[in-house]
């Protein structure tokens, strides 16, 4: 067996989907004999990845999947191996790198997951 890094799409839909339209774009490892298997046993997994739920306001929140977006062949599961990368271009380079440094500081302020 050989784990594979597959890039699954959903589409998220609240409600009736009267919202501004939102993908999530989620790497998921999955354990399987090679590509081909990796490929099925993530689309048969795909719904019971992201199960439906209602938000604060009641409205239905469901996760739509719309297919792989990619996948890597993880050689050996180690420390620091790439699982997942993307090239970002962004409009404005001054409020991406403002909008990292206010996730990285959210990130490195929570001790919760030190537990």
């Amino acid at each position: 067996m050989k784990w594979f890094a597959v890039n699954c799409i959903y589409q998220v839909i609240c409600g009736e989907g009267k919202h501004t339209p939102q993908f999530n774009e989620q790497t998921r490892l999955i354990q399987a004999e090679g590509i081909a298997q990796a490929l099925d046993k993530a689309k048969l997994n795909a719904v019971h990845f992201n199960p439906p739920f209602n938000n604060c306001t009641g409205d239905k929140v469901v996760w739509k999947f719309i297919g792989v977006g990619g996948i890597l062949a993880v050689e050996e599961p180690a420390d620091g191996v790439e699982v997942s990368s993307k090239i970002v271009e962004p409009k404005s380079v001054d409020k991406y790198l403002e909008k990292l440094r206010h996730r990285n500081k959210s990130l490195t302020n929570q001790n919760r997951f030190d537990n």
